[in-house]
């Protein structure tokens, strides 16, 4: 069965840690949580004192330089968080080094994004077409970096995503758990942020399991946006 879960005005956490935080998502959830949440935010990402400096001066975020084979400094960002939003699996070397650094924090939940395919969920065609348009190198780090997750005592959520593409209007999603084929071609991004903030606002869903996040709707061969 298909679940949807609804939005909720209260999260729990009061400290996030956001690795990756100048990517695109990432970004966009930033501007969200601090106009929705009460949380204080450490943003961690290579140059993100410059990249994100339009968020220096705000008492709610933390900048920190730094990339992810830096253990001091990634132990020293997440010692304290109630909650780590990965923006990026596609290195399982990273991956790994976040890993070691978020077990020696005692970082109590994951939050990670990652790719649809990754547990051969998705129809065929979809399939070949998401393999011949993208390098080889990345799927197989994504493919990696997910199984380490999965292998790891994390309390993890991974959300699968299908391909991207931006709408502020569009914020239409569906989660489809693991186990279950995902044959959503498409989702915007500002539909993933929302399914984030959805998920930090339920306090009832499992850990240690992966989601689908995809638009309903639309079960093609390609993304319709190319």
């Amino acid at each position: 069965m298909r679940k949807q879960i609804k939005n909720e005005e209260t999260m729990m956490s009061k400290k996030m840690v956001i690795l990756g935080a100048a990517g695109q998502i990432a970004r966009q959830l930033t501007v969200r949580l601090l106009a929705e949440t009460d949380l204080h935010l450490v943003l961690y990402g290579r140059h993100v004192s410059q990249r994100l400096a339009r968020w220096a001066a705000n008492d709610r975020v933390t900048l920190v330089d730094g990339d992810f084979q830096d253990q001091a400094r990634l132990q020293a960002a997440l010692v304290g968080a109630d909650l780590v939003y990965l923006n990026s699996m596609s290195d399982a070397a990273d991956t790994a080094s976040l890993l070691q650094a978020m077990q020696a924090a005692h970082v109590p939940h994951v939050i990670a994004a990652t790719i649809a395919g990754i547990e051969n969920e998705v129809p065929q065609a979809l399939a070949d077409w998401t393999a011949a348009n993208l390098p080889q190198s990345y799927l197989q780090g994504e493919l990696a970096s997910a199984k380490l997750m999965q292998d790891s005592d994390l309390s993890y959520l991974l959300l699968k995503l299908t391909w991207l593409f931006d709408d502020d209007a569009d914020r239409e999603y569906e989660l489809v758990p693991s186990g279950q084929r995902f044959a959503d071609a498409e989702v915007s991004r500002q539909a993933v942020v929302q399914a984030i903030l959805d998920l930090l606002a339920d306090d009832d869903h499992p850990w240690q399991t992966s989601y689908g996040v995809g638009k309903p709707g639309t079960h093609f061969a390609h993304p319709s946006f190319y």
